[in-house]
């Protein structure tokens, strides 16, 4: 049991509470900023439904239907689980998450919380986590926060993550995730949330005090990021960057600025570290972890095919060991077992091929009602906003095709959902000007 799992359940109860004492406030939701209502204006909005009342949010083919058809063949997988104990406890590890997307969700409708105080929180967490790696990279070892849930770490220290250069071994930072790589997606979550404030119409408007923050948040979270030494967010930070000064809806002034911001930030921060980042972006087939994670990947697909009803929630690990799968696929060291480094087939490989494509189509489903609403809305500062949101969904989901964490570590878990309440919260809104 985790302290979040406590504050989940809190979280529950408090909800469930508002949602028998009050009624919802449709004409006054906060869904998205307003005017007078934080430190970063904008236009006065209200959302405006784009579907028919009576077909909006209804029926197994809605967002909320699909996730509850997903969760459906999360319980069917507890039969086919050789330790239905294990099962049992990842199924309501999942609901209890599900749970907490949905409410995440309802409060966005009735306008109990805002998106941008949601952005901002991300972003200081994102800069707060980028400093106790820096110090964790500085240090090389721990920062006894192990109430926080920092991990003991040390360059001699075994199954620690680390880096060789010029033959000495660095570890990786952590922060108060148990992995870099988990560190790494969750400040790129914090990245994307700073563009939204970076990205503003009024940032020049800004006194000076004002704008070196956002600046130096930007640069502290790109700091983090290269410090995790994970290649994937490398490549993602950099191709959804670019994505969003493309397709975002800011003038030429404001990506200029942008653009500007980033190059200096990657001068600064290329001019300290080249010498470590350089040799951690070569990859070759012969790397240990990409040949680790083609051999996984193999075993993802070999438990497709035997077994397409799926093994059961949470059981992968214990059935490849009980079975000798590991040792089948040349993973003979104990470290080695861990589950499949690729969610889709580890998803499949559990629940079976029709929870995986079912999985697969209420995220598509996700990614197409934001990609409506996001092209529909004449707004420029909620365009930014819905289109920040997707990227945070890609980057997860690109995480997913290369790592487990979404599905299995209590962090990833809560990043993932998070970000799918968000979407449910803003599912089918197109935002415009309030007349």
């Amino acid at each position: 049991m985790y302290a979040s799992d406590i504050l989940m359940v809190l979280f529950l109860f408090f909800f469930s509470l508002n949602l028998i004492q009050t009624k919802p406030a449709f004409e006054n939701q906060n869904l998205f900023p307003q005017r007078g209502k934080s430190s970063f204006p904008s236009p006065s909005l209200v959302p405006i439904s784009s579907e028919h009342p009576a077909r909006s949010g209804c029926g197994i083919f809605s967002q909320t239907g699909l996730v509850w058809l997903f969760v459906l063949f999360l319980f069917i997988s507890i039969f086919f689980a050789s330790y239905k104990i294990l099962a049992l406890y990842n199924f309501i590890r999942l609901i209890l998450l599900v749970l907490t997307a949905l409410s995440i969700a309802g409060l966005l409708k009735r306008g109990l919380l805002s998106l941008e105080r949601i952005l901002a929180v991300l972003a200081a967490s994102a800069v707060f986590q980028s400093l106790l790696a820096f110090l964790q990279f500085f240090n090389q070892k721990s920062l006894g926060l192990r109430y926080l849930g920092e991990s003991v770490l040390g360059a001699q220290i075994p199954g620690v993550a680390k880096i060789v250069v010029a033959g000495e071994k660095l570890i990786r930072a952590y922060g108060t995730f148990p992995h870099p790589n988990i560190l790494a997606a969750f400040l790129l979550l914090g990245l994307f949330s700073s563009y939204y404030f970076l990205s503003q119409s009024n940032f020049f408007e800004k006194k000076f005090s004002i704008k070196i923050p956002i600046v130096l948040a930007v640069f502290l979270i790109s700091l983090g990021l290269v410090l995790a030494f994970s290649r994937t967010a490398w490549f993602l930070g950099l191709a959804l960057s670019l994505a969003y000064i493309l397709f975002s809806k800011i003038s030429r002034r404001q990506a200029l600025h942008i653009l500007i911001t980033l190059f200096f930030v990657f001068f600064l921060i290329i001019s300290m570290l080249g010498g470590l980042i350089f040799p951690r972006a070569e990859i070759s087939l012969a790397d240990p972890s990409v040949d680790q994670r083609i051999a996984y990947n193999k075993l993802g697909w070999y438990l497709l095919s035997k077994n397409p009803l799926g093994i059961g929630l949470g059981n992968q690990v214990i059935y490849s060991v009980k079975n000798s799968l590991y040792q089948i696929f040349g993973m003979d060291q104990i470290w080695q077992w861990q589950p499949i480094h690729n969610i889709y087939l580890l998803i499949g490989s559990e629940i079976g091929v029709l929870g995986l494509i079912v999985f697969l189509i209420f995220i598509a489903w996700f990614l197409i009602g934001l990609a409506r609403s996001l092209i529909k809305n004449r707004n420029p500062e909620i365009s930014n906003l819905l289109l920040i949101v997707g990227l945070m969904l890609l980057s997860l989901l690109a995480f997913g095709l290369f790592d487990h964490f979404p599905w299995t570590l209590q962090p990833g878990r809560l990043m993932f959902w998070l970000i799918l309440g968000i979407i449910l919260g803003i599912k089918g809104e197109v935002v415009r000007p309030r007349s």
